[in-house]
C-alpha cells in the first residue's frame, strides 16, 4: 500500500514539474518576442506618424493561429488615445496599425 502511494506521489510530482517547466518556457519565449517587437513598434509610430507612444500590454498569438504579437498602448501624454500594432514575430514586419482616426487616416 505504501509503495503505491509513493509511486503515485512520484508520478504526480513529475507531472507538476513538467507542466511548470513548460509554462516557464512559454512565458520566457513570449517575453523575448515582446522585447524584440517593442522597439520596432516605437520606431514605426515615430517614423510613420511622428508620435511617441507607450506600450502597456501585449498579446502573443500561437504560431498555429497567427504568428503575430499585438502591442497595445497609447500616445505619450494622452492616455485616452489608444493605439495598437500587430507585428509578425517570424519576420518582425508590421502587419496592422490601429489608433485614433485623426492619426491613422488624417484628412
Amino acid at each position: 500500500m505504501i509503495s503505491k502511494v509513493r509511486i503515485l506521489l512520484i508520478i504526480l510530482s513529475t507531472f507538476i514539474l513538467l507542466v511548470g517547466g513548460c509554462t516557464i518556457t512559454y512565458h520566457v519565449k513570449n517575453n523575448n518576442i515582446v522585447k524584440k517587437a517593442t522597439p520596432i513598434g516605437l520606431e514605426y509610430f515615430k517614423k510613420e506618424y511622428n508620435v511617441d507612444v507607450e506600450f502597456t500590454d501585449s498579446q502573443v498569438f500561437a504560431g498555429y493561429v497567427s504568428s503575430k504579437v499585438v502591442l497595445y498602448g497609447h500616445i505619450k501624454g494622452d492616455g485616452n488615445e489608444a493605439i495598437k500594432i500587430a507585428i509578425n514575430y517570424n519576420t518582425y514586419e508590421v502587419k496592422y496599425v490601429g489608433g485614433p482616426e485623426w492619426l491613422i487616416h488624417p484628412e
